[in-house]
């Protein structure tokens, strides 16, 4: 039982001791009750449950907590002293009150197992929980915190002032039934509050909160209709040393935080059936999307939006001789709806220019989807998030532009599914380098422990004496170098022995990776999987296998940008192979092009893996289906394909590309090594 506060008083109890009594029934008959409560709830905690542990700051604890401060953007230092010991470690969380929320769930996972201070370490770091004074960036501060009662506003005061800001900027939506007064007064003061109504039938009115803002001397207040128009106007107005704070409600954090999570998918639709098949994913009724089907081998986006702007996009979009269709779950009065949008380029750049004068922060969806169907100029969607980069100022990678760029696989391993053992002397592997960049690679990813169902855990002291002096003696080659690891410590190892690219098949299971990155300024491929080495019997029930991998990544992606990678930066790789069925391999494979509405360049590595059975190609003896699936990776949008053969499949992406180019390779031959003009 964490801190006990008056919140939900008509269903809990009056006071501090009611509400802990009728909490503390929670205690187990058999071990004592873990709680951060204090004074008379602490007493009427005890009258219930007996044997008591308190955690907290004073001396007099059971177990011993102090708060360390920020120590980065993303992170705070939290001590946890208890029975003789002390544990230092770090929590993607903020506040006093959260580093005694880390010393309750530190003693509860004692009382249950047995486990060493790295893991606890480990499991803490890991603990991120959105909209609890999420820290979206520093440039200006962005913040989001669900504080909705005075006294979560009082520690979020206390919490924000230990970061250095100038100008405070409020976007502030709360519930009617709340005290707008009390956490006005329990905030800093703004010098400018922007009030706006989340999609709530609890909300109240942002007029009523404008006037408890001015009445508690705030500085100018400014009502908007929607959380995302209001953020929108926060963020233009704040300079780069200011802070843009949103809060009053869970509802309002989680409207504003679409600004970041929200994607909208582009879908290939070449014939009926495609177009069917998109209408189908998003509970569009049997007739629309007979009657539809055809209207959508164009261009295709689906999203997720609220009811009050799928209404909006679907009248704007029919009156331009596009096509909009709303899920068929549309019977709730509030809430989001599925969207397909069918059209023209030119009836989508319309629409963009329509949405621009709408209300409900219709103008900054506007943006998004010109940024989507790259139609113009797009807003500053990831403001206040990662470093960002201007086009001049982007990074020069071989999966940048229009082709794609070939990996090539060097296991360093004795167990790995294709090449192990082959490659695991140090000559060996610096020949087979040395071929792969004579053949044309891009980036040579190197691998020291093998991820193959069964495969044995390799410390990280032989996973670093396995890698690193490969990665010396072919840091000069014609390519760049990947490290292909799970562990933090081990791609800082490689990155220093002159690797230039963290390779991380867990997807950021270690929390200490994205910072190795950000720090080294690397870029970061990260994988979905839910299992590393794989897991072969893992059946996992997806409900559209392209869109629910789509939602997974983009909460990493948006861990890496929170550590100070641009997005640029982040690839992100399907995980091919990871708990995915055969079908689902070649649904992702097929729909390759949807992953770019995460914004980051997209890899895929099919190289020989098990789903080839399906076409009597396993373990694809010659290569030739990896061959193909490179080449329909290419064709559909893959910006880097992982293989373990790269002639072949260097070859099989200069066709894709040649047949991009067609007669203007008549007049532009591909004279950079990449095919000639004449026949030999």
């Amino acid at each position: 039982m964490t801190s006990v506060t008056l919140e939900h008083t008509g269903i809990l109890g009056d006071t501090r001791a009611e509400i802990a009594r009728d909490k503390a029934h929670v205690a187990p008959a058999d071990a004592p009750l873990v709680t951060g409560a204090t004074g008379d709830a602490l007493d009427a905690a005890r009258d219930v449950a007996g044997d008591v542990v308190t955690v907290g700051e004073a001396t007099e604890r059971d177990v011993r907590v102090s708060y360390d401060g920020p120590v980065s953007s993303g992170e705070a230092g939290v001590t946890i002293a208890a029975g003789g010991g002390t544990l230092d470690a770090r929590i993607p969380l903020f506040g006093e009150h959260q580093a005694a929320n880390a010393g309750i769930a530190a003693t509860l996972v004692r009382q249950v197992c047995e486990i060493d201070d790295a893991t606890l370490a480990r499991g803490l770091r890991k603990a991120h929980w959105p909209g609890r004074f999420e820290v979206m960036g520093d440039d200006p501060l962005v913040v989001l915190d669900g504080a909705h009662n005075p006294g979560a506003c009082d520690a979020l005061a206390d919490t924000l002032a230990d970061f250095d800001y100038d100008d405070l900027h409020l976007v502030f939506g709360a519930m009617h039934d709340k005290d707008h007064v009390g956490m006005a007064a329990a905030l800093p003061t703004p010098a400018r509050v922007w009030t706006c109504r989340p999609d709530s039938r609890r909300a109240e009115d942002q007029d009523a909160l404008a006037a408890a803002f001015r009445a508690a001397g705030a500085g100018e207040v400014t009502a908007k209709a929607s959380v995302e128009g209001a953020l929108a106007r926060a963020l233009d107005a704040a300079d780069a040393d200011d802070c843009v704070l949103v809060a009053g409600s869970l509802f309002t954090v989680a409207e504003a935080r679409r600004r970041w999570t929200r994607v909208n998918v582009p879908k290939r639709a070449d014939d009926l059936a495609e177009s069917r098949a998109h209408l189908d994913r998003a509970h569009v009724t049997p007739p629309g999307a007979w009657r539809m089907r055809a209207k959508g081998v164009h261009r295709v986006v689906r999203t997720r939006v609220q009811k009050r702007r799928a209404q909006y996009l679907k009248e704007e979009l029919l009156s331009l001789g596009g096509e909009c269709a709303l899920s068929g779950l549309n019977e709730q009065a509030r809430g989001m709806l599925d969207v397909v949008m069918m059209g023209t380029l030119a009836q989508f750049k319309r629409l963009c220019a329509k949405l621009d004068d709408q209300p409900y922060g219709l103008a900054v969806y506007a943006d998004e989807l010109r940024e989507t169907l790259d139609i113009g100029s797009a807003g500053a969607r990831d403001a206040g998030v990662g470093e960002g980069s201007d086009d001049a100022d982007a990074p020069d990678y071989p999966w940048t532009g229009e082709g794609t760029a070939v990996m090539g696989i060097l296991n360093v391993t004795p167990d790995s599914f294709h090449d192990g053992g082959e490659y695991a002397a140090v000559d060996d592997a610096v020949a087979r380098a040395e071929e792969m960049a004579a053949n044309g690679v891009d980036v040579i990813d190197v691998g020291g422990e093998s991820t193959r169902p069964g495969a044995d855990v390799v410390p990280a002291e032989a996973e670093i004496e396995r890698i690193v002096p490969v990665i010396d003696r072919i840091a000069d080659l014609d390519c760049l170098v990947s490290v292909d690891t799970m562990k933090a410590e081990v791609g800082r190892a490689a990155l220093e022995a002159g690797a230039d690219v963290l390779n991380d098949v867990t997807g950021l299971e270690d929390p200490e990776m994205r910072f190795v990155a950000a720090e080294y300024g690397a870029p970061l491929i990260v994988m979905h999987s839910l299992n590393a080495p794989v897991e072969p019997d893992a059946d996992v029930d997806y409900d559209d296998v392209v869109e629910d991998v789509v939602d997974e990544l983009r909460e990493r992606v948006l861990l890496a940008e929170k550590a100070g990678l641009p997005r640029e930066k982040i690839v992100v790789d399907p995980g091919l192979g990871f708990a995915k069925s055969v079908g689902e391999n070649f649904e992702i494979l097929k729909r390759t092009d949807e992953f770019h509405a995460l914004g980051c360049p997209v890899l895929i590595g099919h190289s020989h893996k098990s789903m080839f059975g399906a076409v009597d190609r396993y373990p694809d003896r010659g290569g030739y289906a990896t061959v193909a699936g490179t080449a329909i990776a290419a064709e559909r949008g893959a910006d880097i394909v992982r293989v373990h053969d790269v002639a072949e499949n260097v070859a099989a992406v200069r066709a894709v590309e040649a047949t991009r180019r067609g007669t203007d390779l008549d007049t532009n031959p591909m004279m950079d090594g990449r095919g000639g003009a004449g026949d030999e």
